[in-house]
């Protein structure tokens, strides 16, 4: 008796391969196309940095019994606190968590941002100084929004 031997083709068909290639065109261009645009993705960073900036002034000055205050202008943010917790000059910045050594404030925006200028003060109960007020992050084609409260602090994502 012969033994036959029967080879089966195993692999790929041209179709699923041109298929798989041009899937993966497609994804290609759309993700290109999300990325393309540094300036949106730098404004939602920066955006996220300055609402965790301002959440975490609430959270100091609660820890330490002192006011706390956010300077927000054009392109920039800061936090300081007073001198001593009776007084309300806001000399002394704050130090920056991830490192304690430099103050914390936004550095190295491009100009081409703009942040709403203003002032969020936080006493030692957590809750605003001023009126609840509206701030947003832009630039130039899409803006980002946040609300502080005046009578929790609470800040919302809008």
């Amino acid at each position: 008796m012969l033994a036959v031997k029967t080879y089966q083709n195993t692999g790929f068909s041209l179709i699923e391969l041109i298929t798989v290639i041009v899937l993966l065109g497609i994804l290609s261009i759309v993700a290109l196309g999300r990325f393309a645009d540094q300036d949106s993705f730098a404004a939602r960073g920066f955006f996220d940095d300055t609402v965790a900036a301002i959440e975490f002034a609430q959270k100091f000055a609660v820890s330490s019994g002192c006011n706390v205050r956010v300077n927000t202008l054009a392109t920039t943010y800061q936090l300081l606190q007073s001198s001593t917790c009776i007084a309300n000059d806001y000399v002394n910045p704050v130090a920056n968590p991830a490192d304690r050594s430099n103050s914390y404030q936004g550095s190295g925006i491009p100009a081409s941002f703009s942040l709403t200028a203003g002032v969020i003060t936080f006493n030692a109960r957590g809750t605003r100084e001023e009126a609840t007020s509206d701030f947003s992050v832009s630039d130039g084609s899409t803006t980002y929004s946040f609300r502080v409260h005046a009578t929790t602090g609470l800040v919302e994502v809008l």
